[in-house]
């Protein structure tokens, strides 16, 4: 027997009334229309009444299977455009200098608490300096001179 000929049961018509519902939800029938496919859904007889409440909508997976969760592929295409193969080295660069960002400014927290630790005022000394060079790179970048 072919499958558009076999009777529908409630739970095939509860599946197509959900997915009619997202339908809605993503904008794709307005109220109206819903309500008029719903009705349509209780009264169907066989699968082919309820598919074509559904023909202009994204399919369903067959009633009784849960959708199967979908992993993202690592593994690359061979065949990737110059342009997208550009975009995943940038993407890999830039992660690395971010890295070495990180290390870098925990060796210096570090020391910073080293030096603190051995002495306030050389400390204290050294973070004055550091904040007036920043204050001359941001002085210098206003004015344009880099």
């Amino acid at each position: 027997m072919d499958r558009d000929q076999m009777r529908a049961s409630e739970s095939d018509r509860q599946v197509v009334i959900e997915r009619l519902r997202q339908a809605v939800e993503e904008g794709r029938l307005d109220v109206p229309e819903f309500q008029e496919r719903i009705d349509a859904a209780m009264q169907a007889k066989v699968y082919s009444e309820l598919d074509i409440l559904l023909s202009d909508l994204q399919p369903l997976p067959p009633p009784g299977f849960a959708d199967a969760e979908m992993e993202p592929t690592t593994v690359m295409p061979a065949s990737l455009s110059k342009a997208n193969q550009q975009l995943r080295d940038g993407a890999n660069e830039g992660s690395r200098k971010w890295k070495i960002t990180g290390v870098a400014v925990a060796i210096a927290a570090v020391l910073a608490l080293i030096l603190f630790a051995i002495s306030p005022q050389v400390f204290l000394y050294f973070a004055i300096g550091v904040l007036v060079i920043l204050v001359l790179f941001v002085v210098a970048a206003v004015t344009g001179l880099f």
